[in-house]
């Protein structure tokens, strides 16, 4: 799969679940903890490939193709149907039943953070901790030009495959429709939302970001026990350009909830930190 997993010499088993609207792609690499890795928008499980060989040290990581992205493909009766960041949580929630676990860790980064916090928003119960890399609230949170360019984007799509007769082209125009939509329409995570989030969450952001720095501070704000990390200088890429300063927040976060995994109060508050861009080498 990569190189970093090649080297790590650790067993990958590989799975699909069938369900009513989509064929759901999954991979599980190491053992431990559960910690399960959500993808961004038109991306798959292979975006993780650098982060693999750190993280399965300690936890059984759990990586999935989320629906209508990568391997997870939409059953023929919902292939052009919408779907919601609550359908994509709901899938999360359906996985972890098929594989027998009760309660996980989240690593999601852009629409994957936006799913993360989805999930321990409408199940608390099954949340040990998120880590949201990159993610928003609501689409009032993608800077002003990113917005309009999505909406625009979206408009062209909706435009063209009304126009178009049955075919490949209106296809492959569809699906890029319906996941435009997720960056249009979604997420849906009001301050109410965010309030019932009792797992430790947390939140990475760059300052140059796609996301609003005042919506990554507003969205930390609301969530109990969070911990924003802000990398300056960073952008929407940053957990890739800047790993290794972000592997070390993230290893600190974990070891730090999980040595008192009982404590129900893990962070009594906001707690903000910042680091310097430096592209990791």
């Amino acid at each position: 799969m990569t190189s970093d997993i090649n080297k790590a010499r650790v067993e990958i088993t590989r799975g699909d679940l069938r369900l009513p609207e989509v064929k759901l792609y999954y991979e599980i690499i190491g053992q431990g903890e559960p910690l399960l890795l959500l993808h961004g928008n038109r991306q798959s499980h292979h975006i993780f490939r650098s982060y693999v060989h750190a993280l399965s040290a300690d936890h059984q990581l759990i990586l999935m193709d989320s629906r209508a992205h990568g391997h997870s493909v939409m059953t023929k009766p919902f292939a052009e149907a919408a779907f919601s960041i609550g359908d994509m949580a709901d899938d999360v929630r359906k996985l972890l039943d098929h594989l027998g676990i009760r309660n996980v860790t989240l690593l999601g980064y852009s629409d994957g953070a936006n799913i993360a916090l989805e999930f321990a928003s409408h199940y608390p119960e099954r949340t040990r901790a998120v880590i949201a890399v990159s993610g928003n609230a609501s689409p009032a949170g993608l800077r002003f030009p990113v917005r309009i360019g999505t909406q625009l984007e979206g408009a062209v799509l909706d435009a063209l495959q009304r126009h178009l007769p049955t075919g490949r082209l209106r296809t492959v125009l569809r699906r890029q429709l319906q996941t435009n939509r997720l960056l249009t329409d979604a997420p849906d995570l009001p301050a109410e939302r965010l309030q019932r989030i009792e797992a430790p969450v947390l939140l990475l952001a760059g300052t140059h970001d796609l996301i609003k720095t005042s919506h990554t501070r507003w969205m930390a704000s609301e969530i109990l026990h969070s911990r924003l990390c802000l990398i300056a200088g960073g952008t929407h890429q940053a957990l890739f350009r800047q790993k290794e300063q972000c592997l070390r927040e993230i290893h600190t976060f974990l070891e730090k909830f999980e040595a008192a995994p009982h404590s129900p109060t893990p962070m009594e508050s906001v707690d903000v930190c910042m680091f310097r861009s430096h592209p990791s080498s």
